[in-house]
């Protein structure tokens, strides 16, 4: 088929109203679908905040003392099921009860159909119930607690990222990086979760990294090299 043709066919469909039309209305299905999906509440928390190995572990742990804390508190003896993640036919809940809290699983048929991650189930009647309070109130405690730990991560690293400070890098973790401040010494070591889009593809072990106008910028690969003289003349 002449190329011609086919560029002038493209464009017709492209100015056509209804293609136009359709184009948007799927694009905001897809959208809605997206923005609906189920995510559990830890999992929804990493994927918006840069945190450290250590501190993302820390996150994923405490979720259990949330959930029994807030148990203890708010429902005397009665136990209360966190859903934490679903299954094919059951979901993974967290049940806190007198002091203790278990993983279990809750066949989905014994639960409302409109059960989703992340709500708080209680048993009234012999039957599984929504608390929609409990889970709005446990929903906010563990994002406090997440950012508590994002908080304190922070100011952590604050004290590291210092202006004019060339550190080398020593080891890469996904889009973390450990550092080696050069400038400081003794040796200081962190790992740093805010490494510029730009530079993580180069970012490999031995690059020197300037701290300049609160970012990181490339300065050299000569980063094994300077350290061996840091140390030969320490």
């Amino acid at each position: 088929m002449n190329l011609d043709l086919v560029n002038n066919l493209l464009n017709d469909l492209k100015e056509n109203q209804f293609v136009q039309n359709f184009i948007k209305e799927l694009s905001s299905y897809f959208n809605l679908n997206s923005e609906n999906e189920e995510i559990p509440i830890i999992e929804d928390i990493l994927s918006k905040n840069n945190l450290t190995t250590g501190n993302q572990n820390a996150i994923r742990w405490n979720l259990n003392d949330v959930v029994l804390k807030y148990a203890q508190e708010n429902s005397s003896n009665d136990a209360i099921y966190f859903i934490k993640d679903k299954m094919d036919n059951a979901y993974a809940a967290l049940k806190a009860e007198n002091g203790k809290i278990e993983e279990i699983e809750i066949s989905k048929k014994d639960v409302p159909s409109e059960v989703k991650i992340n709500d708080v189930l209680r048993i009234k009647n012999n039957s599984c119930v929504i608390d929609s309070i409990a889970t709005k109130e446990l929903q906010e405690d563990i994002r406090n607690m997440a950012k508590e730990i994002l908080d304190k991560q922070n100011i952590n690293l604050n004290k590291h990222r210092k202006e004019g400070h060339l550190y080398v890098v020593t080891e890469e973790l996904g889009n973390n990086r450990f550092l080696w401040d050069l400038t400081d010494t003794p040796k200081t070591e962190f790992e740093e979760t805010d490494i510029p889009k730009d530079l993580l593809s180069i970012a490999t072990e031995g690059m020197v990294l300037k701290y300049t106008n609160g970012k990181y910028e490339y300065y050299s690969d000569d980063g094994f090299e300077r350290s061996e003289k840091i140390h030969s003349s320490s």
